[in-house]
């Protein structure tokens, strides 16, 4: 079974545009969708939308769908946030953000507050980060600054403010340099860097040289040198 000329195009740009280290996971998914019966975009539409068929395969073709640059994308991904499966909403989140409609926004907002899944509310999470629309900015400071929420959870809410353009969020970000929790002081000095205010150049400065507390990515500190250095390239 072989994809039409017009799938198999578009197909192949995607494997060709994993990093290499991705690539045979790639190359799998593509091959296993595929063999399913993936073989025109209408196909991919028809399946995705059929509750009968294994979720993973759903979810599979979920991840295909934004990377295909399918006209409308948003209109097959924001159903899927209803869907029992975790995994298919996972995907569908994640895809609304790579597609970044305005459309898109609430329904992110109400998976990232209120979905019962901890991956799912952070896939959402993720999500609204990669676009980063502004009137969702309030919606994941409130969540940074939730002292009920856990620490990994905050702490993608931190790096999702990255590239937020928002009044206020630096002095959030540089509040959160004083958290309890590595992880968020981490995050949060790794979007002090990619904000680009010079206010945040002091306090990153204090934690390069006094907080080496160690994360899954690296120091505390690290990740303040790294911010410093972004700040530096953009004065220059």
């Amino acid at each position: 079974m072989k994809p039409d000329r017009e799938l198999a195009k578009k197909l192949d740009a995607i494997v060709q545009g994993t990093l290499v280290d991705g690539r045979a996971q790639t190359e799998a998914l593509v091959a296993s969708v595929v063999s399913a019966g993936g073989t025109s975009e209408q196909e991919l539409i028809r399946m995705l939308g059929d509750s009968s068929l294994d979720p993973e395969l759903r979810a599979d073709i979920c991840w295909l769908i934004p990377r295909l640059e399918l006209d409308g994308a948003e209109k097959l991904l924001e159903p899927l946030m209803a869907e029992p499966s975790d995994k298919l909403r996972e995907e569908a989140a994640v895809g609304l953000g790579l597609v970044a409609q305005d459309t898109s926004i609430e329904v992110l907002l109400k998976a990232m507050e209120q979905d019962a899944s901890r991956s799912v509310r952070r896939a959402a999470l993720h999500a609204l980060g990669i676009f980063s629309p502004p009137r969702a900015a309030p919606h994941v400071m409130k969540l940074l600054l939730d002292p009920n929420e856990d620490e990994e959870t905050r702490a993608d809410a931190a790096e999702a403010l990255a590239h937020f353009r928002h009044e206020g969020i630096v002095e959030v970000l540089i509040d959160q340099l004083r958290d309890a929790s590595a992880k968020v002081r981490y995050s949060a000095a790794y979007s002090l860097g990619q904000q680009g205010d010079g206010t945040a150049i002091e306090p990153l400065r204090e934690i390069s040289l006094r907080d080496h507390a160690a994360t899954p990515w690296g120091s505390v500190s690290s990740s303040a040198r790294n911010a410093l250095d972004e700040l530096e390239r953009r004065d220059a």
